[in-house]
């Protein structure tokens, strides 16, 4: 019987320490005289292999970096990166930025590390991941927020069946954990979003700078959403005729088949952003820092609060002119107008932006006796 030590176990030795290749920026370990890389340095599936490396170096197994690639022993970790690497960073893309729904999944990701990082993928189950779920809420995240990571949870292991790493009923039984229900759950829930007033806009606008100003105001007038104005270009507007129709490259929605965008543009929109349209570049942003930068969602909202600061009023966010924009066309002119101009496929969607008016309804109360 061979007395070689890459082939006996080894009880009681201690393993080899997980460290840092400076020259390549990996993991590495020695095992039997040998360096084997991980990967990169630090990454949730560089320390997982190096632990399956030392579990099978222990057991008696030839030291080497090349694991076979067994569908059925990847752990939610490598899932979860793979996932991240393979189809998230390639898809959550727009004008080469990430879309804020990457953000979203690899929160989201993080909570299937946290929870179940060693187990094997075909081990999870609707209880393994109600588990995840009770992880968000001891976070202190909202219920919709909760909701929505289960959701990207459960769409990562349908990704999993897809590429054939679990077996294909797995996704189908995760499919079968409810969402939390409003007042029946832990985990607390966001206060609606509504309307700004105009005249809390009217009181911000002399303390927002240029170009804020006029990106509430365009806003305002158009209902479109706050990535829509900020991504706009003279190239994507179609001013051949008297009403102009902004097209943007990227919406929300963009995915649906057959979706196209188009946002009419009226005079007082047109006055505003005239000026603005007025370049030599077809595809330079319309708007931009003082840096000559694209304006980020963050960098919008923050110069908004700022100016409600100095204005002392109730601090709001850009997406609540498009609440605003959305009522007072329901109002006037009925929702399915709203819906049009919003850009939704269903009034269901409208009705969450425009508030229902009270006065109305009195009024057919009060013409029905």
């Amino acid at each position: 019987m061979s007395s070689s030590s890459s082939t006996t176990s080894k009880p009681g030795k201690k393993p080899p320490s997980y460290r840092l290749h400076r020259a390549s920026g990996q993991g590495v370990v020695t095992l039997d005289g040998r360096d084997v890389y991980c990967g990169k340095w630090g990454d949730p599936a560089s320390q997982v292999k190096y632990h399956r490396l030392i579990e099978k170096w222990l057991a008696g197994e030839p030291a080497t970096g090349k694991e076979p690639e067994l569908a059925g022993d990847i752990t939610c970790a490598e899932l979860a990166l793979r996932y991240l690497r393979e189809f998230a960073e390639k898809h959550y893309i727009k004008d080469n930025q990430p879309t804020s729904e990457l953000g979203n999944i690899k929160r989201a990701l993080r909570g299937i590390r946290e929870c179940h990082a060693e187990l094997p993928a075909r081990q999870m189950s609707p209880l393994k991941l109600k588990t995840v779920r009770q992880k968000f809420v001891a976070d202190g995240l909202a219920r919709c927020n909760v909701n929505r990571y289960v959701g990207i949870v459960i769409r990562v292991f349908r990704y999993a069946v897809e590429e054939e790493l679990v077996p294909p009923d797995l996704a189908h039984g995760l499919e079968c954990v409810k969402p939390l229900q409003a007042g029946r759950c832990e985990a607390p829930d966001h206060p609606p979003v509504g309307p700004v007033s105009d005249e809390d806009v009217q009181k911000t606008l002399p303390f927002l700078p240029s170009p804020y100003g006029v990106m509430v105001q365009v806003q305002s007038l158009t209902g479109m959403r706050p990535g829509e104005v900020m991504s706009m270009t003279p190239g994507d507007v179609d001013r051949s005729k008297q009403t102009w129709i902004y097209r943007p490259r990227h919406f929300k929605t963009e995915h649906c088949k057959g979706k196209v965008r188009e946002i009419p543009i009226g005079p007082e929109a047109r006055a505003l952003l005239a000026s603005y349209l007025d370049v030599t570049v077809p595809a330079m942003l319309v708007f931009r820092n003082v840096r000559g930068h694209k304006i980020t969602r963050n960098l919008y909202g923050q110069a908004i609060v700022r100016a409600c600061r100095k204005a002392g009023v109730e601090h709001w966010a850009p997406n609540q002119l498009r609440h605003s924009a959305a009522t007072k066309i329901a109002n006037a002119n009925g929702l399915e107008a709203a819906q049009h101009v919003l850009g939704h496929s269903s009034v269901d969607m409208t009705l969450v932006y425009a508030e229902r008016n009270l006065n109305d309804a009195i009024k057919v109360a009060e013409s029905m006796g």
